[in-house]
């Protein structure tokens, strides 16, 4: 009994690290190759590395004319935040799988730079946390986004109701925060508190100079938000179709730990089976990581 508390608290520990840093080991991953494809698209080097991007520098030459509207999964922007030392690609679309590469621009929302609010997801503790320290923005604070029609600066602005900072909670229903205020500003969204997902942290900030060219709407104003409302809550919420998925790999590599454990009763050297199965039962264990975490609020 006292073996099998051990390996169920060296399995729980192990998928803690799994959430806050192998996850964040594929979001670099994902960062890597986002960067190649955009500095393709905007004519850089292809071998850049985003901590040598002079974003004031990006692009060089603003084309002519607005942009096509970036797919689902590719890179839609640049966002820097100097205060908390935020520098990623931005992925168009705020899905799970999309949120897992980077912070994510909701699908329906302006794009930077453009009249109104772009509203932009990341998580706060997994997939690189990118947004974790948003709390300590402060009014006055910039927001730098940088896309294929120039850098815009945003200035963050108060929170609505605590003009003493500038970050503030609503509900994940609370979609209304991503609504065109009359001005141009960008919306930027997480999960709060941190480890949780049973809010939704906001900062917005305010665009420093004059709006450039909006993109042509796709859909119809209902369509799209519906999509938006959908996605605020879709990216960061639960799966829960996941969860028998996970269990099964954890039974399963449960099962052949402990046929491992019994056939190497039968030797006086049992260390060659266990030699043999662990990479199996280590590849059951790493998948049933994946599809807990899928399970669990993307934070």
């Amino acid at each position: 009994m006292g073996r099998l508390l051990i390996i169920g608290g060296l399995v729980i520990l192990g998928f803690v690290a799994y959430q806050l840093w192998g996850t964040g080991l594929e979001e670099a991953r994902q960062q890597d190759q986002l960067l190649e494809d955009y500095a393709q698209e905007l004519g850089l080097d292809s071998e850049v590395e985003l901590a040598e991007v002079d974003l004031g520098e990006l692009p060089a030459d603003a084309p002519e004319g607005v942009p096509p509207t970036p797919v689902p999964g590719e890179a839609a922007a640049i966002i820097e935040v100097p205060k908390i030392g935020l520098s990623r690609v931005v992925v168009e679309g705020t899905s799970r799988a999309e949120l897992k590469k980077g912070p994510g621009h909701y699908i329906g929302t302006p794009f930077p730079g453009q009249p109104g609010n772009v509203g932009i997801a990341g998580h706060r503790t997994t997939y690189g946390a990118p947004f974790n320290r948003i709390d300590e923005l402060q009014a006055g604070d910039e927001v730098i986004l940088s896309s294929s029609q120039g850098r815009f600066t945003y200035k963050v602005i108060p929170a609505p109701t605590q003009p003493t900072q500038a970050w503030y909670a609503v509900s994940p229903s609370q979609v209304e925060v991503l609504d065109d205020f009359g001005d141009d500003r960008v919306t930027l969204t997480a999960c709060h508190p941190k480890y949780s997902a049973k809010q939704r942290i906001i900062v917005h900030a305010v665009l420093e100079q004059p709006p450039v060219e909006p993109s042509p709407p796709v859909e119809e104003p209902e369509v799209v938000a519906a999509s938006v409302a959908e996605d605020f809550d879709e990216g960061l919420g639960t799966t829960p179709e996941e969860l028998p998925v996970a269990l099964g790999f954890g039974g399963v590599a449960a099962l052949l730990a402990l046929g491992a454990w019994l056939l190497a009763r039968q030797f006086s050297r049992g260390w060659p089976v266990w030699l043999a199965a662990s990479p199996f039962i280590a590849l059951l264990i790493w998948n049933g990581y994946v599809h807990m975490d899928r399970y669990l609020p993307a934070i």
